[in-house]
């Protein structure tokens, strides 16, 4: 530090900036403590700051979405991977087309694109679904995991099974 009265000022301030960002970066801010180790509680912050599950209601309502969420996320997972697999079918019957076409002449480019556009639409319904779940992890509360989990689990049983079913078939 420097002798003099605006440079030992200025070193001070310095020092004590450092010291504050360290502190934020390695323990977090005061206010909005997260928990780094998994904990059970009813009590917790779930997705946004605002849900701030505080009352045994919101807790179950928290535990019924939060296994909706999982089973939902099964059901689009299986129902993108039914709308592929039948795109793989081959068709004989010009009747029966599958949906995505495949290399069918009589399907316009316009078709085309719209059925690739639902694709990729419930794509993105399957890619936020998961990203919601990794969120829900990410809180570390383990009445959150387990529900969540319940509902991946339940979901695949109920679900699943088409997936297997259509892989098999189109290998």
């Amino acid at each position: 530090m420097s002798n003099d009265h605006n440079g030992n000022e200025t070193d001070s301030l310095s020092e004590i900036t450092k010291q504050a960002i360290l502190k934020w970066v390695h323990e977090g801010d005061p206010e909005t403590k997260h928990e780094m180790y998994f904990y059970a509680s009813m009590k917790g912050i779930l997705f946004f700051k605002a849900w701030n599950i505080d009352t045994t209601y919101e807790f179950w309502l928290a535990m019924f979405g939060l296994f909706v969420l999982g089973m939902l996320s099964e059901v689009v997972k299986s129902f993108r991977g039914c709308l592929v697999a039948e795109a793989a079918v081959d068709y004989k019957n010009s009747e029966n087309k599958p949906i995505l076409g495949g290399k069918d002449p009589s399907r316009s480019y316009w078709e085309k694109c719209c059925v690739h556009g639902i694709l990729t639409l419930v794509y993105l319904i399957e890619t936020v679904l998961m990203i919601l779940l990794m969120l829900t992890f990410m809180t570390y509360n383990v009445n959150f995991i387990s529900a969540a989990l319940l509902g991946v689990i339940i979901g695949y049983f109920l679900f699943g099974y088409s997936r297997v079913q259509s892989a098999a078939v189109s290998c």
